[in-house]
């Protein structure tokens, strides 16, 4: 009866436990390889230091803490957190671990991690050797790291680049170099012995490497030579294309136009290419700072993407031969300019907006009882206008006293453009009191003068 008892309370007790299980991996890249009784670095040159990822996986239901790394050999070492770390269930830290000498010989070391649930014992071994001796030549640079690199520098798109090097054994022995290839898109070993190949004592051999990349961007690849990987990058970019022409239809450019614009290449395009082609407006007069109005048609905006084909000439620009913009109503310049290709100029283009006279839309005379109103619509591009000169005639076609009426509204009209900053349109309405009978009043003279000249609008009285 007794032993029932003690076992009904131990079964809880057991089902409850929870306990951590540590686990160890050597990392392949992104894979998980368990790692048994021993772990084999491989051969490491002298002086060269060589790493290898490892995992700490808890594979139990418990957390647990990792206490302890040890090795009993000097040249081996551990780069992990502070201990103690926990390590929840599932879940993982990765450390590396490390080796390197100065001498040629078999290295090994028995390393211990611990927790408070396992430890796990690994005997560690790396071979280290007299490495060959890499001599990079210009046009490349080499660095011997960490890690040990070579860049290939810049490059036109389908160019070649070809680096020259020596490879030297150092030591006093014949060397076997069994290992010797490069990879990565674009680098490819031209001219040197294939592997397996042997370098006698204090001798050396060269070799060559090319780089040829088929399209502009960032390449990188590896040259791996027996005890050492070198990481390898250049850089491409396409063959400029020729400076655009940008062309307008004829004719004298003014305010108020909607032009037309086309690209075309001086010489046919080496490459496929597109970009954008922008306009801006630069206004002659401190008054505005901007002529919202110039704009191209299509969308509205001062901005359309544009492509070309491989070996043609034209550019099509928002997919149309050509593309219509407003040249608003400002004196002043409006400025193309292009983005996203390489040219061999610069392709901005500035078009010159001159100053004109007073441009008139619209203009009516009409009667009222005891008044005469003149209505003007138009624009001023220079933002100058203001003095005004009014002159009437009867029906008869004569000039009615008291001759030609002046007035300056030069305030005014600068008060109205620095308000609107919407480009130079104007409305005006003028009125003239008028005691009697007004229906011999037949006709105006309007005269509006700015600083480009002068607008006489003759207006007949409805």
């Amino acid at each position: 009866m007794t032993r029932a008892i003690i076992l009904a309370f131990l079964l809880p007790l057991a089902a409850d436990a929870q306990i951590g299980q540590l686990a160890l991996f050597a990392m392949n890249g992104s894979t998980e390889v368990p790692i048994g009784g021993a772990l084999d670095m491989g051969k490491v040159a002298t002086g060269d230091t060589v790493s290898v990822r490892i995992r700490l996986r808890n594979t139990g239901a418990g957390t647990l803490n990792i206490t302890r790394f040890s090795s009993d050999g000097a040249q081996f070492r551990f780069e992990a957190p502070s201990v103690p770390f926990p390590i929840a269930p599932g879940k993982v830290q990765d450390v590396l671990l490390s080796v390197s000498a100065s001498t040629p010989a078999r290295y090994s070391a028995n390393l211990q991690v611990t927790s408070d649930v396992n430890t796990i014992g690994v005997m560690a071994i790396a071979t280290v050797v007299v490495g060959p001796l890499l001599t990079v030549f210009p046009v490349c640079t080499g660095s011997d790291g960490p890690p040990p690199s070579i860049d290939f520098g810049s490059v036109q798109s389908g160019q070649l680049r070809l680096c020259n090097f020596y490879l030297k054994n150092p030591s006093a022995q014949e060397m076997t170099i069994a290992t010797f290839q490069v990879t990565g898109s674009g680098f490819q070993i031209s001219t040197g012995p294939k592997a397996p190949f042997k370098i006698a004592a204090g001798d050396t051999t060269a070799f060559v490497v090319t780089f040829t990349p088929n399209a502009a961007g960032l390449f990188t690849g590896a040259l791996a030579i027996e005890t050492r990987t070198y990481a390898l990058k250049g850089a491409a970019f396409d063959t400029p294309l020729s400076k655009p022409l940008l062309e307008f239809d004829s004719g004298p450019v003014q305010s108020a136009q909607q032009r037309r614009l086309t690209m075309r290449l001086p010489a046919a395009a080496t490459a496929a290419a597109s970009g954008s082609i922008f306009l801006a407006f630069l206004p002659d007069t401190t008054l505005v700072t901007d002529d919202p109005a110039v704009v191209f048609l299509a969308t509205g905006t001062r901005s359309l993407p544009f492509s070309i084909s491989k070996g043609s000439t034209q550019i099509s620009i928002n997919g149309q031969t050509s593309a219509l913009f407003q040249t608003g109503t400002s004196v002043g310049r409006i400025r193309f300019t292009i983005s996203g290709i390489t040219t061999d100029g610069d392709a901005t283009t500035l078009l010159t907006i001159p100053a004109s006279p007073v441009s008139l839309d619209t203009a009516t005379a009409t009667r009222r009882t005891g008044n005469l109103d003149i209505q003007l619509t138009g624009f001023d591009n220079t933002y100058s206008a203001g003095a005004m000169t009014f002159t009437f005639f009867d029906t008869s076609g004569q000039t009615l006293q008291p001759g030609t009426i002046s007035a300056d509204f030069t305030q005014d009209f600068r008060a109205f453009f620095t308000k609107t900053q919407a480009g130079s349109m104007f409305q005006v309405r003028v009125s003239f009191p008028v005691t009697g009978d007004t229906s011999g009043i037949g006709s105006v003279d309007v005269q509006l003068t700015n600083s480009a000249g002068v607008k006489l609008q003759h207006l007949i009285f409805q």
